[in-house]
């Protein structure tokens, strides 16, 4: 697979790893956004995060650059970091994308990883982890 292959829109969700089971799927919720990546010939990425609903004034944004290895499972790196009013933002993810089975149906692109809180904000401390699934939109 190359790195142009990671150029898209994503439906992009965090969960919190709490091992124990729970009665309220929410309850794992870190995050959801819309992810736009555009990759270069060179492996390098960058893009934006899009925290906030469409046309919510103001727009929560997170600026993203990294870099994809042109290889099967195309790992990549990303740093995000928030534009103002959600400047003090800034995430680190490390990711991969998951394999395609050859007889899976409506199998789509996702992005798997770890994301870190690499500052803290919002009364969050830095060093705060989840992990992420990001999955590509139609016609993206």
């Amino acid at each position: 697979m190359n790195v142009s292959a990671l150029t898209g829109t994503y439906t992009y969700r965090s969960f919190l790893e709490r091992p124990d089971p729970v009665d309220d799927f929410n309850v794992l919720r870190f995050a959801q956004a819309t992810l736009r990546l555009t990759a270069e010939p060179d492996g390098a990425l960058h893009g934006e995060l899009i925290l906030s609903d469409p046309g919510e004034e103001p727009a929560l944004i997170m600026d993203m650059v990294g870099r994809a290895e042109d290889s099967p499972r195309l790992p990549f790196t990303l740093s995000g970091r928030g534009r103002p009013p959600v400047a003090d933002l800034h995430y680190e993810y490390d990711g991969v994308v998951l394999r395609h089975w050859e007889t899976g149906i409506d199998q789509r692109m996702v992005l798997a990883g770890a994301v870190l809180r690499a500052e803290p904000h919002s009364g969050g401390p830095a060093g705060q982890t989840a992990s992420f699934l990001a999955v590509r939109r139609d016609g993206a």
